[in-house]
């Protein structure tokens, strides 16, 4: 993700590298596969009442760091961008820079979602509908819950998103849709509930101590996925919007609305990962990167400041840096995602010594 949003050449290469999935897809499913490990044990730990200061604690947590990286982005940022000439930041900050007291207001209340700060906003909200998803899936099981997340990603897929903005003002600030965030949250709110009730199901299993060996995946299963992952893996480089409509295409494999070959691709792929991450995960290469996912907030929180870092030094709305400057802020960058990672593991081990890894 961080790669991919910073304006260096790493771009091409680690944008949808592994098909018509990103960074986000993975990183939206493994938290709210976290947050329903987390919730039970919660609730079977300290009760129903338990598990929801745990969850407000949590949403609150990621919600003050999302105002933090927008005063930020409102007072540095602003700031360098229209006295420096700045035309990226100026853009990504375009409504604020013509309505800054409506655009303060509506952000904080999470309507305006500037680029590349948008996914917090979308994280807060999930986890905010997460208490009612859990206790209407206690009650009457998780078929309902993830039938209706189904129906309104489908709705989404209609225009959901455009005929709710044209119907409805929300607090009467009249925020352009443009700068409602670049993520539908009715499509991206499938790829939650279903991560949410996976893991939930999970933490009941190895709470009843119940045989994993009986939900192993079948060998069709598999092979359907390998199947279906190396086809859209080829279609990924391939040019297919001139094969067929560029616009059913387009419809087709839409991030912001998480099409329906994305959630075919992700599906595929989870499934060969569960399958086979435990040896992808012994690699040399990912025990470092293991810091970076236990401080995911913080890593995620630095890495959008770093982006913005990136784009104030340049003047032109795409921006374009000789190769040394690219290597530069590439290593920078990286630096501060484990400088990070590295405070958040000695702020942990500190506060609690037996959560230290």
């Amino acid at each position: 993700m961080t790669l991919t949003h910073l304006p260096t050449w790493a771009s091409n290469l680690s944008n949808q590298t592994f098909g018509f999935v990103s960074g986000a897809e993975g990183f939206i499913f493994l938290a709210a596969f976290m947050v329903g490990q987390i919730q039970f044990r919660a609730e079977r730990r300290r009760g129903e009442m338990g598990a929801l200061r745990d969850i407000a604690k949590r949403t609150l947590r990621v919600y003050a760091y999302h105002c933090g990286l927008l005063a930020v982005a409102f007072t540095l940022g602003a700031l360098v961008g229209v006295k420096f000439h700045r035309d990226p930041l100026c853009n990504l900050l375009s409504f604020y820079l013509q309505s800054p007291k409506q655009a303060v207001i509506a952000a904080v209340l999470l309507q305006y979602r500037p680029s590349l700060l948008d996914i917090l906003p979308m994280y807060v909200v999930f986890m905010a509908i997460t208490p009612l998803a859990r206790k209407i899936a206690k009650h009457w099981s998780w078929e309902p819950v993830l039938l209706a997340s189904f129906l309104v990603w489908t709705g989404a897929q209609f225009g959901l998103r455009a005929w709710a903005y044209r119907h409805s003002n929300f607090f009467g600030l009249n925020v352009p849709e443009n700068s409602t965030g670049a993520f539908d949250l009715f499509g991206w709110q499938l790829l939650w509930i279903v991560g949410l009730a996976l893991g939930t199901i999970y933490a009941e299993n190895l709470a009843s101590e119940e045989d994993m060996k009986a939900a192993s995946i079948p060998a069709w299963l598999l092979s359907l996925s390998a199947t279906v992952v190396t086809i859209l893996l080829i279609l990924r480089y391939c040019p297919v919007d001139k094969w067929i409509d560029p616009n059913v295409y387009g419809w087709l494999i839409d991030k912001w609305h998480l099409a329906a070959v994305r959630v075919l691709n992700f599906s595929a792929l989870a499934i060969l990962l569960v399958r086979f991450g435990t040896r992808i995960a012994a690699l040399p290469i990912f025990p470092p990167l293991a810091r970076l996912g236990r401080a995911s907030i913080e890593v995620f929180s630095v890495h959008v400041l770093c982006c913005l870092g990136a784009d104030a030094l340049s003047h032109q709305a795409d921006p374009s840096f000789p190769w040394w400057e690219q290597i530069l802020i590439l290593a920078v960058t990286i630096a501060a995602l484990f400088l990070t990672a590295k405070a958040h593991e000695i702020w942990t081990s500190r506060r609690d010594p037996a959560k230290t890894v």
